[in-house]
């Protein structure tokens, strides 16, 4: 092969491991301060490595492709949560989180995620922006794990815990916005002031798919994202009412 046509070729290569590296997934729950388990044990094991979604309306946006039931971990009301993210996150975006109770009498590992599912946590823009005083800066750069306090308001039950990450360094083009998404399995047993016979609910709930278009703000952005000056995080309003989305991120 000539050297230039080698040399075009590396070059290729290079650029897509690099795009490949920059992806990530999220294997391990912590709990408090540490994680529990070992990677998958209370994480549903998806057959999608750490490749993105694309498509918001597909039945896999829910917990990732083929995810399977893990075991479900026992944290109470109030308990700070979060998730290993595997390796970094790698590329200029956001992390969501989402929380799904499996039906009366119904386990979390029995749960496909079908039922509504309230916002829980946003981490988006960074306080400090960079050199270009204009521009954003993301709270999640590069961000290796995560936590945030599950609500003290939280019912008693089982639930799906959702991570969901959002890469926009495409998203000014239509479906290229990439998520990238696991699903906890999580047994709550502290009552809080919720209920399901009364007192304050989870929602506004949403479904999943079904929460994004693909063409809201947020999702689909007006410019190349670095030259992005604000930002609107797609989604429900926050659960309970009055929680505040994040700039700075709490690492394990």
């Amino acid at each position: 092969m000539p050297l230039k046509h080698t040399t075009y070729a590396l070059a290729l290569l290079a650029s897509s491991l690099s795009t490949t590296l920059a992806h990530w997934t999220y294997s391990r729950l912590i709990v408090n301060d540490e994680i529990v388990g070992e990677p998958w044990q209370y994480v549903r094991q998806h057959n999608n490595a750490n490749a993105p979604l694309t498509n918001v309306n597909a039945t896999d946006f829910r917990c990732n492709a083929d995810a399977q039931p893990s075991e479900t971990y026992t944290v109470r009301a109030g308990d700070t949560l979060g998730f290993g993210v595997d390796e970094h996150f790698g590329h200029p975006g956001i992390q969501q989180v989402y929380l799904s109770p499996a039906p009366a009498g119904v386990a979390a590992a029995e749960y496909d995620g079908s039922g509504g599912w309230a916002r829980v946590y946003s981490l988006t823009t960074a306080i400090n922006g960079g050199d270009n005083a204009t521009a954003l800066a993301w709270a999640t750069h590069n961000m290796q794990s995560f936590r945030f306090a599950l609500p003290a308001a939280t019912p008693p039950g089982e639930y799906l815990l959702r991570a969901e990450g959002l890469a926009l360094h495409a998203a000014h083009k239509w479906a290229n916005a990439q998520f990238y998404v696991s699903c906890a399995q999580i047994k709550v047993t502290a009552s809080g002031s919720a209920s399901g016979a009364g007192g304050e609910k989870l929602g506004p709930l949403v479904s999943i798919p079904g929460v994004y278009r693909g063409n809201e703000p947020g999702v689909l952005i007006p410019v190349f994202w670095s030259m992005l000056t604000n930002y609107t995080t797609p989604g429900p309003a926050l659960w309970p009412e009055g929680t505040l989305e994040q700039h700075v991120v709490e690492p394990l």
